[in-house]
């Protein structure tokens, strides 16, 4: 009896921990909107601090083993993150031009290098200095929003992808959000980070930010000419930063005030 009861009281202890750590990863949105000059305001939501998956199990469709092996990543600090991809609107009132192969004022911005947004970030930051890309934990940890699925929803309900786009970008937010609020992180365009690639990221479970240097720099979220496959919570793609390609694009990420 004795035997049986320990077991029952570890087994009682390891749901319970898991219980807990579900709860701390559930979240309401809180939403704020910033200006970034004048006549430009960004509509964000509040992530909090949790830990999560990242990577995807060896039993997940498509996955590319090297660059998605699991492991548990934990965001000490929270962040502001927008709620949609940056618009060609608000790239154009801010740089004073539309760098966009498929146009219109809704529609995300792309055809901008990792650089072009440096240069942008730089111009938007003179006020606070807080304005940045993600870091890819942070974006899989809010594309995920308490999910270890897949998909943090539906697949044709959230996601612009080859079979449904009609190979054309849409305006942000016609698809359904995830359960945090964000729109188009499956699909649409592909979204910049801020981390250079590093095939394996296993070793990198505290607040990771990629290696210091490197040759690639990571975009995550699938995009309108994509397989579902590059589309999925897990895929991690690539690209130097001078590219620009017609369906890259990029969402605003804030740090904490």
């Amino acid at each position: 009896m004795k035997g049986t009861h320990i077991i029952c009281l570890l087994l009682f202890n390891l749901i319970s921990s898991i219980a807990t750590s579900t709860a701390q990863n559930i979240q309401t949105p809180i939403y704020k909107t910033f200006e970034l000059t004048n006549d430009v305001t960004i509509k964000m939501i509040w992530v909090k601090p949790g830990s999560y998956i990242m990577g995807s199990p060896l039993s997940e469709v498509g996955r590319i083993a090297q660059r998605e092996k699991q492991h548990k990543v934990t965001i000490t600090k929270g962040y502001w993150l927008a709620e949609t991809e940056f618009t060609q609107e608000q790239w154009t009132k801010i740089i004073h031009y539309n760098p966009s192969k498929n146009n219109g004022k809704n529609l995300p911005v792309e055809h901008v290098s990792h650089n072009d947004i440096q240069q942008f970030l730089f111009k938007i930051n003179r006020k606070d200095g807080k304005f940045r890309l993600p870091t890819e934990a942070e974006w899989e940890y809010a594309c995920r929003a308490n999910t270890n699925g897949t998909y943090a929803g539906d697949l044709e309900e959230m996601t612009w992808h080859i079979g449904n786009s009609g190979r054309k970008s849409h305006p942000v937010a016609l698809k359904k959000p995830n359960a945090w609020g964000f729109y188009d992180m499956h699909g649409n365009i592909l979204e910049k980070c801020s981390d250079w690639l590093q095939e394996d990221n296993t070793k990198m479970i505290i607040d990771p930010k990629g290696p210091k240097t490197g040759i690639y720099k990571v975009e995550r979220g699938g995009q309108f000419t994509g397989r579902t496959r590059h589309t999925r919570s897990a895929d991690r793609q690539r690209s130097l930063p001078t590219s620009r390609d017609f369906y890259v694009g990029f969402r605003l990420a804030r740090s904490q005030d």
